[in-house]
C-alpha cells in the first residue's frame, strides 16, 4: 500500500471518548459515504463520581483509575489523526474542583484536546447520537439519558434538538444519597423516586407543552433496565411503567446493593441499578410516559457525528455565534471589520508566535462576540461580554472553549488582567494572551467604526514583540489612531510584550 492510500484510510477513522461519572466509553468508527460505522467499542467502570470527597475534589484513587483507563484507550487511538479524536468529560468533571489537574494529565496521555461540556451541550450531543441511530421519525421525540451524576432531557425533531436540559440526578449520586451503607429499603427507594419527580417538575411544563410522539432512552442505565425487563418476562423491547414497578418489587427482595442478582443486569452494574431504576420511575410518573424504547446511539456517537459535521462545514459553532450576536444586537458590520483585521494580523504573526488553526478560530469567534455586552451597559462592556460568554448555553462549545473566548474578549480593552490568564490550562496561557493582543490591535484600528476599508499593513513578529508598518503618511493622517497605539504600548509592556509602529 502506498503512503497516500494509507493516509486516506487514516483520515476515515475517528474516535470519541466519553469520560462519564460512572464509566468511561470509547467508540472507534470509520466514515463511509457520510455515515459513521463503529468498528470498535470499549467501556470501563471508573466510578469518578464515587471518588469525589467532601471537599468536592477527586481522590487520588479516582484520578488513577481514570488515567489508567485512558492509557488503555490511547493504545487504540495512537494511529488515528489527532483532528479525528475528541475526548469529553461530563457531570463529575464539571464539578470537581481539581478537574483541571485530571484533564491536563489526560491530555498528555491521549495527545488530543480533552474538553468538559456543559449539561445542555451534553444533551445536544446525546440527541445527535440517538437521532442517527433510529429510523426516520415524524414529529417530536423525547429523549433522556440517565448518567452517573446527571440526567439529560431533550425534545427534538429529526436531527435538530428543540429543548435541552440537564438535571442534577444520576445513578451514582442517588445511590450515595438514598441507599446509605449500600442498604436497600422500600422507604429509601421511594424517597429516590420522589426526589427524581421533584427534579423533573422543573422542566415538566415546558416539555409537556412542546409534546412528543415517542420517548427514547439511551446509555447504560436504560439498556440495563430494558434487558432486565426482557430477561425477567416483564415485557418486551418497550419499557412500560408496569414493567418498572415489577422490577422495583424484585429489587426490594434484596437487602443490600451487593446482593443484587437480576437476570439481564451485569454484576458491575448491580450497585447502581436500584438508583437508576428509581430515577426512571420518577421520570415516567412525573411526565406521564406510557412507553419507552432504547437507543444504542448515545453521547459518544453524537460526538462522532458532531466532528463529522464540523469537517463538512456544518459547523454548529458558527450557528451558535450567529444566534448570539443576533440576540444581543451586535453591530455585525463592525464585528466583521474587527475580525478581518485581527485575522490579517494573525496570519502575519502566526508562524513566529506559534499559533495554529484552532487559535485562528478562537480569534474569529472572539472578534464577532467582543461587543455582545454593549446591550447591557456601555461602561465596562467587555466584562459583560465575558460574563455572557462564560455563562451562556453555547451549542458546540466546551467549557474550556467558552472560558478561552471569554478571557480574550474580557481583556480586549483597558488593562489586561493576567490573573484571568492564569486560570486557563497552562498550554493555553501564552496563545490566549497573544490572541488578546491581536484583538486589541484590531479594535483600536477600528475605533472610528468607519465603513472605509483599513489599508493593508505589514507585521514583523518576534517572540515578544510586534512591529507594525503602515502606508506612508497614514499615521500622520490618523492622529487618533496613533495616540491609541502609543497608549497601547504601555499596556503591552506591562504584560511582557513590545509594540512598535511606523
Amino acid at each position: 500500500m502506498d503512503d497516500s492510500a494509507s493516509n486516506n484510510q487514516t483520515d476515515t477513522v475517528m474516535a470519541a471518548i466519553d469520560m462519564g461519572s460512572n464509566s468511561f466509553h470509547m467508540v472507534v468508527a470509520k466514515v463511509e459515504s457520510g455515515e459513521v460505522r463503529p468498528v470498535d467499542k470499549f467501556a470501563e467502570k471508573v466510578m469518578l463520581a464515587s471518588g469525589l470527597n467532601d471537599q468536592g475534589e477527586l481522590t487520588s484513587g479516582a484520578i488513577d483509575r481514570g488515567l489508567q483507563c485512558l492509557r488503555k484507550f490511547s493504545q487504540r487511538t495512537e494511529n488515528i489523526q489527532t483532528k479525528n479524536i475528541r475526548c469529553i468529560g461530563t457531570n463529575t468533571l464539571r464539578h470537581a474542583k481539581n478537574g483541571p489537574l485530571f484533564l491536563s494529565q489526560a491530555q498528555k496521555i491521549l495527545g488530543c484536546p480533552v474538553d468538559v461540556v456543559d449539561g445542555r451541550e451534553e444533551a445536544r450531543l446525546i440527541y445527535l447520537g440517538v437521532a442517527h441511530s433510529l429510523r426516520g421519525h415524524d414529529g417530536h421525540r423525547l429523549v433522556f439519558d440517565i448518567g452517573g451524576g446527571s440526567t439529560e432531557f431533550i425534545i427534538g425533531e429529526g436531527f435538530e434538538p428543540i429543548l435541552t436540559e440537564s438535571l442534577h440526578m444520576g445513578c451514582v449520586s442517588y445511590r450515595e444519597k438514598f441507599f446509605p451503607e449500600r442498604q436497600i429499603t422500600a422507604r429509601g427507594f421511594r424517597r429516590a423516586v420522589l426526589a427524581a419527580r421533584r427534579e423533573v417538575m422543573a422542566i415538566e411544563y415546558a416539555y409537556t407543552e412542546a409534546g412528543w410522539e415517542g420517548a427514547v432512552g439511551s446509555s447504560g442505565t436504560v439498556k440495563a433496565i430494558r434487558n432486565a425487563v426482557i430477561e425477567n418476562n416483564f415485557g418486551d423491547e418497550v419499557i412500560t411503567l408496569k414493567a418498572l414497578r415489577k422490577l422495583a418489587d424484585l429489587v426490594l427482595t434484596f437487602d443490600t446493593l451487593d446482593d443484587i442478582s437480576i437476570s439481564g443486569v451485569k454484576p458491575n452494574r448491580g450497585s447502581v441499578f436500584p438508583s437508576g431504576l428509581a430515577i426512571m420511575m420518577g421520570i415516567f410518573e412525573q411526565l406521564g410516559i406510557e412507553e419507552l424504547r432504547y437507543s444504542s446511539g448515545a453521547l459518544r456517537e453524537g460526538v462522532l457525528y458532531d466532528m463529522l459535521g464540523r469537517q463538512d462545514n456544518e459547523n454548529v459553532c458558527d450557528r451558535t455565534i450567529d444566534s448570539l450576536t443576533e440576540r444581543y444586537g451586535v453591530d455585525k458590520g463592525q464585528s466583521q471589520r474587527v475580525e478581518q483585521t485581527a485575522l490579517q494580523a494573525f496570519d502575519q504573526a502566526r508562524k513566529t508566535w506559534e499559533l495554529c488553526a484552532d487559535d485562528r478560530e478562537i480569534l474569529h469567534w472572539a472578534a464577532f462576540t467582543h461587543e455582545i455586552g454593549l446591550m447591557i451597559s456601555h461602561s465596562s462592556f467587555h466584562k459583560h461580554s465575558a460574563y455572557i460568554l462564560t455563562n451562556a448555553d453555547m451549542p458546540g462549545f466546551s467549557q474550556q472553549d467558552k472560558q478561552l473566548i471569554a478571557t480574550v474578549v474580557g481583556n480586549h480593552r483597558r488593562k489586561v488582567r493576567m490573573v484571568q490568564f492564569s486560570e486557563l490550562a497552562s498550554n493555553w496561557v501564552k496563545p490566549a494572551l497573544r490572541l488578546t493582543l491581536l484583538l486589541r490591535l484590531s479594535v483600536i484600528l477600528h475605533r472610528s467604526r468607519r465603513e472605509k476599508h483599513l489599508p493593508s499593513f505589514l507585521i514583523h513578529a518576534t517572540d515578544d514583540a510586534l512591529a507594525l508598518k503602515f502606508p506612508d503618511e497614514w499615521l500622520h493622517d490618523h492622529p487618533l489612531d496613533k495616540g491609541e497605539l502609543t497608549t497601547e504600548q504601555e499596556i503591552w509592556y506591562a504584560v511582557g510584550y513590545r509594540l512598535s509602529f511606523e
